[in-house]
């Protein structure tokens, strides 16, 4: 059995009065509120204190504590955002259990990816280190916890997915609700009972072992913020290890294929996330009868994009390495080992290696052409399979949601190079990948391709590139010849290979066009209020 997915454990052996802390509104909702609900619905004593909030915030998240059924609700209105700042943070924490005098505590994980979750929880194993006798359990929010304990929360999924609504102000309270539900139900992969569909996870820690768990942790942290570990030379004992996050829908064969590819590393990778859209076809039953080594999480719904798929997968990884694979790809099987020991003779600040790509109906001298096979630094990279540093991708914010599919690998780079990151193409391992060469036809694939170049653009272009942009792309992309591009002269914007032949053979191209035009037009405020000019001299416009 997989060690992040133990027994579930059963919640009568919990004592009875129960102290949550919460470094935001919502947290002590994500991290384990079925759980509250349960304490409440047993009759326990429960209190919850909350670190941080807006007014508006503290009272939705007193509505959602009504949902609860939590009636004992404290907010210390603390700086959000600012917690790391608040020195005697362990103090005030200390003072909540002493006069509380709680037998159970529930906190925030200390390798969650928030700076606020981090300090919250690194002050709160300060305060119990100091001899508070108490059980502990910590949760995750935007990271799912290494679990060593797992309780059956599926009579309360819905009380929770409720008191997850309550927080109307967050645009993306039905995302959290999503993300939750997936968490709650990847715990359960290996819970061999079809009744259980959602259980809450925790880091268990008894008193003893909390000095034992902040050294790991701290371990942990450390290796999440500093990646570069080994260098040139490093040997392959000493090469961090990497997870594996994919996102899967309806392709039940190419999946089987990627899995077993991954099985066949020689390299091994230290875990395997997959993210399934709901699909329909026989890929999620396949994955849990036949890889149960693989954490599965499953979309409510198919109507997730690519983007936000992945970042729950990108959420999910633990290792100071994350591989960016496709559904459809097939690796050779010393594709980790060779990319890791590249990557690690890079300096820190290479946060992405992306490898060679070969797929069907690629033209031999698009393969062989010589930007295509020498080592360069780039303005994106193959989001179907590339190495990226953990900590890079956390600090960057993965991929923005709002391009939900399409165009997020560019975007993405961009705000890298706006941190002082860049992103190494490796030719030195070739990855196969199923879809075939070039712009995928029709009408969606068209859309979002036009859409979200300039929603990138708009974001992150100097002004000078982007009065140019309308002309260099009328010019160098809707008039490209197919030729120029199979000879490989399209090397970095490989999303615009095909974009002429596509507006020939797309029924109502024209339309679909004016489409993504109307909805750049719509997104003008949101790219003015993210619009931060790249200045990093590996930036260049999506028509290279």
């Amino acid at each position: 059995m997989n060690e992040h997915f133990p027994p579930l454990r059963s919640a009568d052996e919990l004592p009875t009065r129960v102290l949550c802390f919460a470094p935001h509104p919502d947290d002590e909702v994500l991290g384990c509120g079925a759980m509250l609900a349960g304490h409440v619905e047993r009759g326990d004593a429960v209190r919850v204190v909350v670190l941080t909030g807006s007014s508006e915030r503290s009272a939705e998240s007193k509505l959602a504590a009504e949902v609860l059924g939590v009636t004992d609700l404290a907010f210390l209105e603390l700086e959000d955002g600012g917690l790391g700042a608040t020195h005697d943070l362990a103090e005030r924490l200390s003072n909540e259990l002493s006069g509380f005098a709680p037998t159970l505590v529930y906190g925030p994980s200390p390798l969650e990816l928030h700076p606020d979750h981090k300090a919250a929880a690194s002050a709160l194993i300060a305060a119990l280190a100091a001899g508070t006798e108490t059980r502990v359990l910590l949760y995750g929010v935007n990271r799912q916890v290494p679990a060593n304990s797992l309780f059956d929360t599926s009579a309360r999924a819905e009380t929770k997915r409720a008191a997850i609504d309550a927080f109307a102000s967050q645009s993306a309270a039905h995302d959290l609700a999503a993300k939750a539900a997936a968490f709650d139900r990847a715990y359960t992969i290996n819970i061999d009972d079809p009744a259980v569909i959602a259980a809450e996870g925790f880091v268990d820690l008894s008193s003893s072992g909390l000095c034992e768990f902040e050294r790991r942790a701290a371990l942990m942290i450390d290796s999440l913020g500093h990646v570069g570990e080994g260098g040139e030379g490093a040997t392959t004992d000493q090469l961090p290890p990497a997870t594996a996050v994919l996102t899967s829908f309806n392709k039940c064969d190419d999946v089987r294929s990627n899995l077993l590819g991954l099985r066949a590393q020689t390299r091994q990778f230290a875990a395997i996330v997959v993210v399934d859209n709901a699909s329909s076809d026989g890929t999620i039953e396949m994955i849990r009868d036949e890889f149960p080594e693989v954490e599965l999480i499953v979309m409510p719904n198919p109507s997730y994009g690519a983007c936000e798929t992945f970042n729950i997968g990108f959420a999910c990884a633990r290792t100071p390495l994350t591989a960016i694979l496709d559904d459809d790809v097939v690796l050779p099987p010393e594709w980790l080992a060779k990319t890791t020991q590249r990557l690690m003779e890079e300096p820190e600040t290479t946060a992405i290696l992306s490898t060679k790509v070969v797929e069907p109906g690629m033209p031999e001298s698009y393969k062989s052409a010589p930007d295509i096979n020498k080592e360069r630094y780039m303005s994106t990279f193959r989001g179907c399979a590339s190495l990226a540093r953990s900590s890079a991708l956390a600090e960057a914010g993965g991929y923005d949601v709002r391009l939900f599919i399409y165009g997020n690998e560019r975007d993405l780079t961009c705000r890298l190079l706006n941190l002082g990151y860049r992103v190494l193409q490796y030719p030195g391992v070739e990855t196969f990948h199923k879809t075939p060469f070039g712009i995928k036809m029709g009408k969606r694939s068209l859309f979002y391709h036009a859409r979200n170049s300039w929603i990138g653009m708009l974001k992150y272009a100097p002004l000078e590139d982007l009065m140019r942009m309308p002309f260099l792309v009328f010019s160098r992309v809707i008039l490209r010849s197919g030729g120029k591009e199979e000879a490989g002269e399209v090397t970095d914007a490989t999303g615009t290979i095909g974009i002429a032949r596509s507006l020939r053979e797309t029924p109502g191209a024209f339309w679909v066009l004016v489409r993504a035009a109307f909805s750049v037009l719509y997104n003008i405020p949101y790219c003015w209020k993210h619009r931060k000019p790249v200045t990093a001299p590996d930036f260049e416009l999506p028509i290279k």
